[in-house]
């Protein structure tokens, strides 16, 4: 299933900008926003990447697609990049983006626990 990930939202009150992102469990990433101002406002926690990476991918869709917002920081802004994951905080408010991203995960969970796991594919089909 690969290692797991985490995607996150992370809030910059002094840029006025909210941000989605993926990383690895154990990844230094978060801390290195962290000295640039950012603070985590959620931190979803994957059994894999791709699963972290699903649920960035459906809030950026969100964001630019349904919502029309566009990336709100420069590369200039964002010296650890991450740029084009960012929206204005004041068109995007905390509250609506971490409520979104949990109905996701969840959405995502539930759907991933419905598969057949690895082992069930293998099995041999029953017979009556």
């Amino acid at each position: 299933m690969g290692a797991p990930g985490v995607t996150y939202l992370l809030v910059n009150e002094e840029l006025g900008a909210i941000k989605v992102g993926v990383t690895a469990v154990d990844s230094s990433r978060l801390k290195v926003f962290r000295r640039y101002g950012w603070r985590a406002a959620l931190i979803e926690q994957f059994e894999s990447g791709f699963e972290a990476m699903s649920a960035e991918k459906e809030i950026l869709d969100w964001w630019r697609n349904d919502l029309g917002l566009p990336a709100y920081l420069s590369p200039e802004d964002m010296p650890v990049g991450g740029s084009r994951e960012t929206a204005e905080l004041e068109l995007m408010p905390v509250y609506i983006a971490v409520e979104r991203l949990r109905e996701t995960s969840l959405r995502l969970r539930k759907l991933l626990q419905a598969l057949p796991s690895k082992s069930q594919e293998d099995a041999p089909a029953a017979y009556p």
